[in-house]
């Protein structure tokens, strides 16, 4: 039986205090798909990369990216072959995928959010609670984690420390990736390999030379680089292709990189897997209603896509709005799945039925909207399918829906 709500919350307090005594001596490590397949990695403050083995014998991290001023911790990084069994880092297990990923846990915008105009309760559970909803994402025990991007969001210093937000740190350095991420996230990061899928958020300009240091799935590089390209990796039966969407304009077209994306987008055909995108932001997402017409487009990727994607591509799944979604549409295009419900402050709209609305040259066949919840969902293989659910912060299910080539199905 899972525990109450109440017991939870103590658990994920007392376990932010113990990991706040630990982390000046702890480490962080993981295990991601790069685009050059598996790969492990730790963070640690003493400089000296961990011991590792794979399938119990000894393998050999070396350095990722250096210390500095600004990033005071070594990271490390050791290859994971195809075909591995176990991997430990520094004795502690590495979690590594099975052949045919079956379970699939999506989730974003995870950071709390204080910028010039909002300042999110960072230090209430309640009012940020990543922690929670990466403690009981963890005991889903998913083969795969995709982190849909937008993991950083204290881009200032906390206004008013009645806010709740006392004692923030803020900006692109390491004590924000802390408290952001690697401090609320560990159970998750152990829990399962992720993917990590890029977020304006992580953009050059604001946590740009975080990202390249820690999560980017390429070669790290002190200068950040603007626009990474796609990487796809084979999940047993699916494969999921990552692209870098962050610079695609949301109000306004930019032809440059509407044909960029065209072109990556027309160079996912030909596969004969079924094929999934995750990219940060969705072509058509629902945002908000007026007068009967649904906003929330990105006008450069609906340029991009509009001669529509490869008859290979089935679902895409996104982020970058702060609610959960599922949408499919009377038009022959994949379906959409939204879920940046992670952790920043939510996007409201109002219905939770989108069923024949129009998003620019698009009609919503299937579309259902839960807003104002945090939470993550999950994807798991059935007959003929997916099943697509979404949870909030009590584990109790929002929306389901099944998910069969471009078509969703939702209650």
């Amino acid at each position: 039986m899972r525990p109450p709500f109440l017991a939870l919350v103590l658990l994920s307090l007392l376990s932010s205090i113990a990991g706040s005594a630990a982390s000046a001596r702890d480490f962080y490590h993981w295990t991601q798909f790069t685009a050059d397949g598996l790969e492990a990695r730790a963070v640690v403050e003493d400089g000296t990369c961990p011991e590792a083995t794979i399938d119990g014998r000894p393998a050999k991290m070396t350095v990722r990216a250096g210390a500095t001023s600004g990033f005071p911790v070594t990271v490390c990084r050791l290859g994971i072959p195809a075909g591995a069994k176990t991997a430990t880092i520094k004795g502690r297990p590495a979690p590594l995928p099975p052949a045919r990923v079956d379970r699939i846990l999506i989730l974003g915008d995870t950071g709390c959010r204080i910028n010039i105009l909002k300042a999110q309760a960072c230090n209430d559970l309640a009012r940020w609670p990543f922690r929670l909803v990466a403690d009981l994402a963890a005991e889903r025990a998913p083969d795969l984690v995709v982190h849909l991007g937008d993991l950083i969001y204290r881009e200032r210093p906390c206004p008013d420390p009645a806010q709740g937000c006392a004692g923030s740190p803020s900006g692109d350095d390491f004590e924000t990736w802390k408290a952001d991420w690697f401090d609320p996230a560990r159970a998750l990061l152990e829990a399962a390999p992720i993917v990590f899928v890029r977020g304006n958020h992580e953009d050059c300009a604001r946590n740009g030379a975080g990202w390249t240091r820690f999560a980017s799935a390429f070669a790290f590089s002190e200068a950040c680089t603007a626009q990474e390209p796609p990487f796809t990796l084979d999940l047993g039966g699916l494969a999921l292709a990552v692209l870098d969407v962050t610079r695609a304009e949301d109000r306004v077209v930019d032809p440059a990189l509407a044909s960029l994306f065209e072109e990556q987008f027309k160079a996912l055909s030909g596969r004969g897997a079924p094929l999934w995108i995750a990219m940060h932001k969705p072509i058509y997402g629902a945002l908000r209603i007026k007068d009967g017409i649904v906003e929330g487009d990105n006008k450069t990727l609906v340029a991009a896509a509009r001669d529509g994607l490869p008859s290979g591509v089935e679902a895409m799944l996104s982020g970058h709005l702060h609610l959960f979604e599922a949408l499919s549409y009377k038009q022959d295009f994949p379906a959409q799945i939204v879920a940046g419900i992670g952790g920043t402050l939510p996007d409201p709209i109002a219905p939770q039925r989108l069923d024949g609305l129009a998003i620019a040259d698009k009609t919503i066949a299937t579309g259902v909207s839960v807003s104002g919840k945090f939470g993550f969902a999950t994807l798991e293989r059935s007959e003929g399918g997916w099943l697509l659910q979404d949870f909030d912060t009590h584990g109790a299910l929002l929306a389901r829906c099944t998910l069969a080539g471009r078509t969703l199905a939702c209650n």
